[in-house]
């Protein structure tokens, strides 16, 4: 039998089927990558005033998605049912979770239920706009938007469903006929739409956080999907978190050190010049800003670091990397306030023999004093320190 090769699962060709000619004109399905990994897969049907779909993400474990969404006659949702599935599960098995979510006016009205558990809260969210959060056939309705606009630019304010994120702006702007840049929280993504703003295509901005790329099909057979990425995650073979947190700890000529900072993953793409641009303030990883602390002074780079909290950037280029010590602590990755850097350090960059497939920050023992060390792909970057 044909197969596709999907982020490592073998998927039949079966499961990536044209549209029936009956089908209505709004049926499609999106396959999102990041690197060489398939992360989600999503197949909706759009009708009149309703948006009905499946979605499975795979991240930090596979789950299995199905949603309804009414719309308006603004073509802004009223009501938003979602019902989670084990992707695994036989036919008829009860589902994990229900959430019915309800819009008027400026309040959300959201009920979830978990066997005989049910929760209910409400949320203010003014004049913003309802999407559900893992699917982009919602998030397709701010392009259709702003395609009807015929704006420029614009911003909107978003509640998204299902996530963790509060109301967030969103700056909507055009960079060409057929495309538009959108600043999602979760990083700037660039989007290819047709005449009406459905997306065909969309790809992570350079130094977004998330350097996904979108793809839109005919359709897709997502119980399929799910079924295989399950299957991998029972192996011990699943995507986890994207970006895990970690903590780089350290005890040098009686200082302690502490680094806390997020770890993306190559996942076959170019990292240095590619994921991560040239002169460019990176946050040294990924999500929230990398955090760093010594309890003692240390001499770093021809200056003197006193004790503290601190962030640490870097500026990665092809003709030395810089690093950045910000007194500002808290902040997500991209709130970067240049006016809070205290010291802007040279590093040494040297290859490494093997690539790091996973970011690493490590602190050592060196000489007389130890190294900060950062690793990914072939490239480590590095500066020493003694304590004072």
């Amino acid at each position: 039998m044909r197969a596709y090769l999907f982020g490592g699962v073998l998927i039949p060709l079966a499961c990536v089927v044209p549209l029936r000619a009956q089908a209505p004109t709004d049926a499609a399905a999106f396959l999102v990558r990041l690197g060489l990994d398939t992360t989600s897969v999503e197949r909706f049907v759009h009708t009149g005033n309703r948006i009905e779909g499946d979605v499975v993400t795979r991240a930090p474990r596979t789950t299995l998605r199905h949603y309804v969404a009414d719309l308006g006659p603004d073509h802004v949702m009223t009501r938003l049912d979602v019902v989670t599935l084990r992707p695994d599960a036989p036919a008829g098995t009860p589902p994990v979770q229900r959430l019915v979510a309800s819009f008027a006016r400026d309040t959300a009205a959201i009920e979830v239920r978990r066997g005989d558990s049910v929760q209910t809260r409400r949320v203010a969210i003014g004049d913003a706009i309802p999407l559900f959060a893992f699917a982009w056939a919602t998030v397709e309705q701010l392009t259709m938007r702003f395609r009807r606009l015929q704006r420029e630019s614009t911003e909107v304010r978003v509640y998204f469903v299902g996530g963790s994120l509060p109301v967030s702006a969103v700056p909507m702007r055009r960079i060409g006929r057929d495309s538009l840049s959108i600043g999602l929280p979760t990083g700037t993504v660039h989007v290819r739409t047709d005449d009406r703003g459905r997306i065909l295509g969309l790809v992570g901005a350079p130094g977004a956080t998330q350097q996904i790329a979108l793809a839109r099909l005919p359709s897709a057979d997502v119980p399929a999907f799910a079924a295989g990425f399950a299957a991998r995650d029972a192996q011990g073979r699943g995507l986890g978190p994207l970006s895990p947190r970690d903590t780089a700890r350290a005890t040098v000529a009686g200082a302690t050190l502490w680094v806390d900072y997020s770890r993306p993953s190559k996942r076959g793409r170019l990292i240095f010049g590619g994921v991560v641009p040239w002169d460019t303030i990176w946050r040294t990883g990924a999500n929230a800003a990398t955090q760093f602390r010594t309890d003692r002074d240390l001499e770093m780079g021809g200056v003197r670091v006193p004790a503290g909290f601190y962030t640490l950037w870097t500026i990665p280029s092809p003709s030395g990397w810089k690093l950045l010590i910000n007194s500002e602590t808290g902040q997500w990755g991209t709130d970067h306030h240049p006016e809070r850097d205290v010291f802007r350090l040279d590093m040494r960059v040297s290859s490494l023999a093997q690539p790091v497939e996973r970011f690493t920050i490590a602190v050592a023992a060196e000489g007389q004093g130890g190294v900060l060390k950062l690793q990914w792909d072939t490239t480590e970057a590095s500066i020493p320190f003694t304590v004072r």
